[in-house]
């Protein structure tokens, strides 16, 4: 008989743009979950007084700034795996929203290695007021003003919690979470049910992507000592600002990361980007509508420049010179249609990077959620998995993308014009961000070095 516990946290964030006029309406956001089920409330931690906290703005500078910090930081050395494949996509706005919610519970080591590791740069409650004031600033996008082309923009994010319905949880972590990220609690027997259980998060988090992030927790994921799992998702539907004309889409040719050369559906539109010019880099934002988010692309300036050396070089440092240089240009664009899927187990990622005392049984110590400190069998917790899959789906009217992510715990047990366009070619591998400009905050970051014909 075991003697373990889990506990699961899956984020997920999707974007869509790709549907047709008849599909434009708005699509109602799922419901959020009841006001949360109290679970018993036991060496409860008070929390820090609101008081003399910087504004939101100020907060989600500090918070947007340590968030790119870790994005590239993780993309790095996911590029850098051995079995890291030619197209990799992340959401490192799902990853840390999820292990945001389960840092509110950490304590001693634990927490301290998970803040480094994180880059949370902020105290709390100053940390989760920010991610709750970016999530309402992201919310927001979504009020943009619609013209005759654009097929649609919608942005929701929900969270939720679901909990075995006799395990104890401190009170005061469970209120936290719900302030700040307003995730309800469901309860649902872990103990005599974990694969309906396993089932019905994959069903939630299905819904929320449309489908396109359908079993997130494989087989095994979940067990009868299953205790708790948190949930954040989003929902983002995204049509470009202007979009690009079918008509002019050509095959073209595509020089792949392993040197190949194949015919892809190339998109063309001329007119004005934000765009870098660098003697090393080049990079162009594509616009969603509303102007504040976009596909921002990024390439060498030489197309015969070792792409893996040039891409090693791309740190948080360099990612924010690239926002910072971007200039209104009259650009001719030629950009590839697109899709790529993938998925991760981020524990050994996470480790390596320094969060060691949260997957250890002995050393994780998550008092500010369950009460009690690390080693006591039957009830401290550790983080066993962190899963993360991911999806995206790139055309002329727009993208959609998702995002999912799992922590299983385990319980021990404005510019001139000029006269000619500049030519830009994303014909070779590219890393790409979707990018909301308002709260510099990375929502996705991937690598396409491949496309399928």
């Amino acid at each position: 008989m075991k003697a373990v516990c889990s506990i699961i946290v899956v984020s997920l964030l999707v974007l869509t743009g790709c549907q047709s006029r008849d599909e434009s309406e708005s699509v109602d956001s799922p419901s959020q979950s009841d006001e949360p089920i109290a679970i018993t409330e036991q060496s409860t931690t008070e929390a820090d007084p609101m008081d003399s906290l910087p504004d939101d703005a100020a907060l989600l500078e500090s918070l947007s700034k340590g968030n790119r910090t870790f994005a590239l930081a993780a993309f790095q050395r996911l590029l850098n795996s051995d079995d890291a494949e030619d197209n990799l996509l992340i959401s490192p706005h799902s990853i840390l929203s999820a292990l945001a919610m389960v840092y509110a519970g950490a304590d001693g080591q634990t927490r301290e290695q998970m803040r480094q590791t994180l880059r949370f740069n902020l105290d709390e409650p100053a940390l989760h007021q920010a991610f709750d004031a970016l999530d309402k600033a992201l919310a927001e996008r979504a009020q943009v003003s619609r013209n005759d082309d654009a097929k649609g923009f919608e942005l929701s994010i929900v969270n939720r919690l679901w909990a075995h319905e006799s395990y104890e949880f401190v009170q005061a972590y469970l209120d936290l979470v719900e302030a700040h990220y307003r995730a309800g609690v469901e309860r649902v027997d872990f103990a005599n049910d974990y694969q309906g259980a396993r089932l019905a998060i994959n069903d939630w988090v299905a819904a929320q992507t449309r489908d396109r992030i359908e079993d997130l927790l494989p087989e095994g994921a979940l067990d009868e000592e299953t205790r708790l799992v948190l949930v954040n998702a989003i929902y983002f539907l995204a049509s470009w600002q202007e979009a690009f004309d079918t008509e002019l889409t050509r095959n073209r040719a595509f020089r792949t990361l392993a040197g190949d050369v194949v015919d892809v559906p190339m998109m063309q539109r001329t007119g004005r980007f934000p765009a870098y010019l660098g003697d090393e880099t080049v990079a162009v934002a594509i616009p969603y509508l509303g102007e504040q988010v976009s596909l921002l692309a990024i390439m060498p300036t030489d197309e015969s420049a070792d792409f893996e050396r040039w891409q090693a070089g791309l740190d948080a440092t360099a990612f924010d010179s690239v926002v910072d240089g971007l200039q209104g240009r009259r650009i001719a664009l030629d950009f590839p249609r697109f899709s790529a899927d993938g998925g991760f187990r981020l524990a050994r990622l996470l480790r390596a990077m320094g969060m060691e005392a949260a997957f250890s049984p002995s050393d994780a110590n998550f008092k500010r959620m369950t009460g009690v400190g690390p080693g006591v069998i039957g009830q401290s917790l550790y983080i066993d998995e962190v899963f993360h899959q991911t999806f995206i789906e790139l055309d002329e009217a727009g993208t959609e993308a998702a995002a999912a992510t799992a922590v299983v715990m385990m319980r021990v047990t404005s510019m001139p014009v000029e006269d000619d366009p500049i030519v830009v070619r994303f014909d070779r591998p590219f890393i790409y961000a979707i990018y909301d400009h308002p709260t510099d905050s990375i929502l996705f970051l991937g690598r396409q070095g491949a496309i399928s014909p």
